[in-house]
């Protein structure tokens, strides 16, 4: 920073107003001026929050052994904010602050050194090992416990008989936080030892090795501890949920050769079941649903459907893995229960009907289709995606069923389901519900659902639809040969360009333009001239990404044209073409043209990099509508670069 008035900075520093000491602590920042890491130091205690902001931001950029030896002070301090910032900027400096930190690990302050451990952890700095392994013996127990954690987190394979050690420590607390390191670490040397804890320690302790243990163990290894563990189960001890899962978890997966008895199972069930008491949280609730899901015992549904009732919201996540435990614990079979809940109805319903479709359950489809008239218009759409998850002959015939249903979006669904599972066997009947359909929304969903069916009744259909004395099945024959794009299409849609009713000539324009052929460019060129503005706009919409000369000749006789949204599309695209030979054009309209005009013709001189064009945009930086000054001020930005 160049010019930097020393004295200023020093009296905006020291000024009533805690702007300018905010401004003068953002100017050392940006200098990086060391001499004032005393002062800012200082203003790391300022009554205004954005100055204290702007000090750590400066300190932090300053950076370097002074800054750090700075904040060594400030770890001693009465106030708890003031130590906080000194840990946060001696994070924040890296290994400038490493001499600092060692320093501060052989203080004479207990508490100072349990921060500087703290600090380590917090940076996963393992240059400090050595300094580190002597305080897990240290006299106090909290620098012990805090020097337990950080070699976990260091992942230092030396710090094992440490850490092992450290779980014969006399205080509780320290043990919690060997064993919580030993978690960290992941090495099997502790698996062991931390088992014998879990039988002869209790409360937070045994807990916490159950946790570490579950954390280390193989699937061998798992199983093997499950089954310790199986005895002490069945007499009623409690052991955390969340290790129990994660341990029954590794012996159920892929690479695992263990094959759970039935008291094995019926022992961790009882276990699982206990959380759905009143005292469990939701959260507890399902870590033991994923692991009853995994014991895939039948009698679980229960748990898993009284929870779903409990709840007023399911997200997408849960609402998954609730799904996933339904079909797991089923077996993939329509039980009776499944039966039960779907009769019943409830907030079990919708989850119900979903783990039906994923398990394409052919015996439910009867029970599916007798939701028909029992149920709302968003469980309906459940039994529509789960009939077409199932994709039986039984199945499909209820999807025809729901194809003639009240539900608008229901057809859709239903459309869209027989279009997949029938295929060519659905178009006749797919086109009468095109004819009958009488929301638009629905007409073009089953439209677009037939295009998707590869075979030669579609294309026959669609043409047959243009000769339809309905404008609006005429726009679907339209639409639906655009979409099946392919040259056998572009007569026929020829034809509809000439077609009477706007609707169908701007349908039949933009189907040509999405096919892509380079022979229909004199076709569609025409539909600039068309009477339809509507027409004509579509037109200007499909031509984006097109390009040649016959192009750039039909836009630029649309400049001329007396629809303001036709010129000013028009511009845009010609702007897009890149041909520098057009500017000319393009600034006069820029100059001539309506406002919204004007803004485009900035646009497009900018995209062409019209830098001729600098002095005329300039007369417009006042104009008065905002669109055109920043699309103005933006080219001349750009242009000027």
């Amino acid at each position: 920073m160049e010019n930097v008035d020393i004295d200023s900075l020093r009296e905006m520093l020291a000024s009533q107003d805690p702007c300018l000491r905010r401004d003068a602590c953002e100017r050392v920042e940006e200098g990086r001026l060391g001499q004032f890491v005393p002062a800012l130091t200082e203003a790391l205690r300022d009554g205004d929050p954005g100055v204290r902001e702007a000090a750590l931001n400066a300190l932090s950029s300053i950076g370097g052994p002074e800054v750090a030896d700075a904040m060594v002070p400030l770890l001693r301090d009465s106030s708890a904010a003031i130590r906080n910032i000194g840990i946060e900027i001696l994070e924040l400096l890296g290994q400038d602050a490493s001499s600092a930190i060692a320093t501060l690990l052989k203080d004479s302050d207990q508490d100072v050194v349990k921060f500087a451990i703290d600090i380590i952890s917090n940076t996963r700095n393992d240059g400090f090992l050595s300094l580190l392994y002597p305080l897990i013996r240290h006299e106090n127990p909290n620098v012990r416990a805090s020097a337990a954690v950080c070699l976990g987190k260091l992942r230092d394979q030396e710090s094992v008989p440490e850490l092992l050690n450290a779980l014969e420590d006399p205080e509780e607390w320290v043990k919690f936080s060997a064993i919580e390191g030993l978690g960290l670490m992941q090495d099997r040397r502790a698996l062991q030892p931390l088992m014998r804890m879990t039988e002869t320690d209790s409360g937070l302790i045994k807990e916490a090795a159950i946790d570490a243990v579950a954390k280390m163990a193989s699937a061998v290894d798992a199983s093997a501890v499950l089954q310790k563990l199986e005895p002490m189960v069945r007499k009623g001890k409690d052991f955390s949920t969340g290790a129990i899962v994660e341990l029954l978890e590794k012996v159920f997966s892929a690479g695992s050769d263990f094959r759970p008895g039935p008291e094995f199972r019926k022992t961790y069930f009882a276990f699982l079941t206990r959380n759905f008491g009143e005292e469990t949280d939701r959260a507890g609730q399902l870590k033991a649903i994923r692991g009853l899901s995994l014991l895939k015992l039948p009698e679980a549904l229960d748990c898993i459907f009284s929870y779903i009732e409990e709840q007023n919201d399911i997200d997408e996540e849960t609402e998954a893995l609730l799904v996933d435990s339904i079909v797991s614990v089923s077996g993939r079979r329509f039980l009776p229960a499944l039966k039960e809940k779907v009769d019943k109805g409830g907030k079990s319903l919708k989850l119900t009907v979903k783990a039906l479709g994923e398990m394409k359950a052919v015996a439910a489809v009867p029970v599916l289709k007798e939701l028909v008239s029992k149920v709302g218009k968003n469980e309906l759409r459940e039994v529509v995606a789960a009939l077409e998850a199932i994709g039986s002959t039984s199945s499909i015939e209820v999807l025809y069923d729901f194809l003639e249903g009240p539900d608008g979006h229901t057809r859709k669904v239903a459309a869209r389901a027989l279009a997949s599972l029938a295929g060519p066997a659905a178009v006749t009947r797919l086109f009468d519900a095109v004819r009958k359909e009488s929301y638009r929304d629905v007409m073009e969903e089953i439209t677009d659902s037939l295009a998707l069916i590869p075979a030669d009744s579609v294309r026959k259909g669609f043409t047959s639809l243009l000769e339809d004395p309905n404008e609006q099945m005429r726009e679907m024959g339209a639409r639906g040969l655009g979409l099946i794009g392919d040259e056998k299409a572009l007569d026929a849609l020829k034809a509809a360009a000439r077609d009477r009713c706007p609707g169908v000539r701007k349908a039949a324009y933009k189907s040509m333009a999405r096919l892509g052929l380079p022979f229909a460019i004199d076709v569609l060129i025409e539909g600039l001239a068309d009477d339809s503005d509507e027409v004509k706009l579509s037109v200007l919409k499909g031509l984006n990404g097109w390009s040649g000369e016959k192009i750039k000749s039909a836009l630029v006789r649309s400049l001329k044209d007396r629809n303001i949204w036709v010129r000013y599309h028009s511009v845009l695209l010609l702007g897009e073409l890149g041909e520098h030979d057009i500017e000319g054009l393009i600034i006069e309209k820029l100059i001539k043209d309506e406002a919204p005009v004007k803004a485009a013709a900035a646009r497009a001189l900018e995209r062409l990099g019209a830098t001729g064009a600098i002095g005329a945009l300039e007369q417009f930086v006042n104009h008065p509508d905002p669109s055109v000054r920043g699309a103005v001020e933006s080219a001349i930005e750009t242009l000027r670069c």
